[in-house]
């Protein structure tokens, strides 16, 4: 699992030079220490690479490929050897990895659940810091548009991505507006020594306590130095523009931007290690633990802990990662992720319903659904289990879901919990009507996705290639008013063109054919003709392969053994480590999914994930 280590680079598109920030004209270094500096800065010109790509990522932009005739949807978990996205990209190819059918392979010896890296931090993360530090909320936007709502994005190992001209500037906006806003609001907060003419002590802890927060480690004196001298520049104005200059110099430092995993002594830059692995520092496991839970630098309680060395104590570490897996920010957070790896985001970027076809598809309902399904993957990660994710009939209910889904004894406009007793709700996520209204065309189901989906987020089966490149052509020649089911069986006589693909997933999507394009479930069609929810699994696993009644039927076999709890496990890495963990097979990850496998809780996963032994540790080499 060793991996090379990125090179880091701060040299925003030529406003910047290596370790500095630009405020208003002042230039000052703002470097993250002469040692790891030199340790892992490389040197470009024009632009700076976001990161370059060791390993599995899971941190690029969506996959953008044509889907042909029935194209994958975005990879769930990221792109083999490259960054990659979590859940629900609309094209491109999917790239899981690994059937898993006959059980995991040895691990390898590695310990360490991630490479040594330095990643910049998104978007999200980037307003979360300004918020929890500074105390004022910026537009969430801070660099570009989000273009793919349904797609999870980090920065983690994504290659071929650049810090353009384009970037540098936003961040210098952003940097200049938060700046601005912060003082407004909270001089008086920032300098309670005296707003009027502080001395140097007083704005010096200023320095030592907001900034250092913001860079997640304790600021060096130069660094101090150097800020105080900003600061008496910005004071020929008055205190407010010195204080705004420190704030708009830290928003745009590289120790802001750029979150570090090598170690004190730089990955071995500064021993001369090339393989091997190296140990987090006590605040580099604080901010790896407080960005994999929060998106945000730590809290005051993990801070100190890290400040005084004792997070690295197993116990102590434990002790703060069970006090922020029972916070409800943090559970908020990571059932926001998971709703990425399980198809709820996908339904706010849905092409629209035929509202001739589905007049109830409204968008309040639209709105419900998503609520809806939310709140049910929230409950789920914070009090559920592995088995609670494909038979749970907890649905969050008001009267206008209960109208269009046919579920009794349900008034009001607020969503409230209750376990519908309806046998067509009770497959957990594959039953919430807003994954199967996700996973639909506007005027019909949708085989192909619906099955991808359950592929990727359940049965994380192989690599599926793109579509070939007759697909459009052979889709062409289907009948225009040809049903899903027949549609499935035309791709699969087309062995050349179609059929070897899709019979890995359009058979896991036939079980769920009595579910209309809005997640109604029906017995019988148009023309009164029983559906035909019956199929059969090829090429997956003896645990999967055979025939499917229908949708309990294909539960049951999902149920049977551990492959949604490797499955699982490896899907939600992404959000934990930032990369994708297809191709890793080290026994610290392995140890982790057998936990995982034993309890079934999602707490237990992150508990286990945080306060593995591997996650403070980094690998290094070629």
């Amino acid at each position: 699992m060793a991996m090379t280590l990125i090179n880091r680079v701060a040299n925003q598109a030529g406003n910047t030079h290596r370790g500095t920030a630009m405020v208003k004209g002042h230039q000052i270094l703002l470097g993250i220490g002469a040692a790891t500096v030199m340790a892992v800065i490389g040197g470009c010109t024009g632009s700076v690479p976001q990161n370059q790509a060791p390993g599995n990522g899971s941190g690029a932009t969506g996959n953008s490929a044509p889907t042909g005739s029935g194209g994958s949807p975005g990879a769930v978990g990221g792109v083999p050897g490259h960054g990659g996205t979590v859940g629900v990209g609309t094209g491109g190819t999917t790239i899981v990895g690994g059937s898993g059918a006959a059980g995991p392979a040895a691990c390898t010896a590695s310990a360490s659940l991630a490479p040594a890296r330095i990643w910049r931090i998104t978007d999200e993360q980037y307003v979360n810091v300004v918020a929890q530090v500074f105390g004022v909320r910026v537009p969430p936007e801070v660099t570009e548009a989000d273009t793919q709502p349904a797609d999870y994005t980090n920065f983690s190992e994504a290659p071929k991505l650049t810090v353009q001209a384009s970037v540098a500037n936003a961040y210098q906006l952003a940097a200049h507006n938060a700046a601005l806003g912060a003082v407004t609001a909270n001089l008086a907060v920032f300098l309670p020594c005296g707003q009027v003419a502080p001395t140097d002590a007083c704005v010096e802890r200023f320095i030592r306590n907001r900034v250092a927060r913001a860079f997640a480690r304790p600021v060096t004196d130069a660094e101090v130095t150097d800020l105080l001298a900003l600061y008496h520049a910005g004071l020929v104005d008055n205190v407010a523009t010195g204080i705004r200059l420190i704030i708009e110099a830290t928003l745009q430092s590289p120790s802001f931007l750029y979150r570090t995993e090598i170690g004190a002594s730089g990955a071995g830059g500064g021993s001369g290690l090339t393989s091997g692995s190296v140990t987090l520092t006590a605040t580099e496991v604080a901010d790896a633990v407080s960005f994999s839970l929060l998106d945000s630098v730590p809290d005051d309680s993990l801070w100190q802990k890290a400040l005084d060395g004792s997070l690295l104590n197993p116990g102590v570490l434990a002790s703060e990662v069970d006090r922020l897996l029972a916070s409800p920010a943090v559970q908020t957070n990571l059932g926001n992720k998971a709703g990425f790896w399980l198809g709820v985001e996908k339904l706010r970027s849905i092409v629209p319903k035929n509202t001739t076809l589905f007049p109830e598809f409204t968008a309040e309902l639209k709105q419900n659904l998503y609520d809806s399904a939310k709140m049910f993957v929230g409950d789920l990660l914070t009090h559920g289990n592995l088995s609670d994710l494909l038979t749970s009939r907890r649905m969050y209910v008001n009267a206008n879901l209960a109208k269009v889904y046919g579920i009794p004894g349900v008034t009001g406009t607020s969503l409230v919990p209750m376990d519908v007793q309806l046998p067509e709700r009770s497959a957990g996520i594959l039953t919430q009507p807003a994954v199967l209204a996700a996973w639909s065309h506007p005027d019909r189901g949708d085989v192909v996705h619906r099955g991808l989906f359950i592929y990727n987020a359940l049965v994380c089966g192989s690599t599926v290639p793109a579509p070939p490149a007759n697909a459009a052509t052979v889709a062409a020649t289907f009948p225009k008013d040809a049903t899903e089911r027949e549609l499935a069986n035309l791709r699969a006589t087309n062995a050349a063109g179609c059929g070897a693909c899709h019979a890995l997933f359009d058979p896991l999507g036939l079980a769920t054919e009595r579910y209309d394009p809005i997640g109604r479930y029906n017995m019988v069609d148009a023309a009164n003709k029983v559906i035909d929810s019956s199929t059969v699994i090829t090429r997956l696993g003896p645990d999967l392969d055979g025939p499917v009644a229908d949708l309990p039927d294909l539960v049951a076999k999902l149920k049977s053994g551990k492959r949604v709890s490797e499955c699982a496990a490896r899907n939600l890495a992404v959000f934990v480590l930032g990369r994708s963990v297809v191709d890793d097979h080290s026994c610290a990850l392995q140890q982790v999914k057998d936990r995982f496998a034993a309890t079934g809780t999602f707490t237990d996963y992150y508990r286990a994930m945080l306060t593995s032994p591997g996650f403070g540790t980094r690998d290094v080499g070629p």
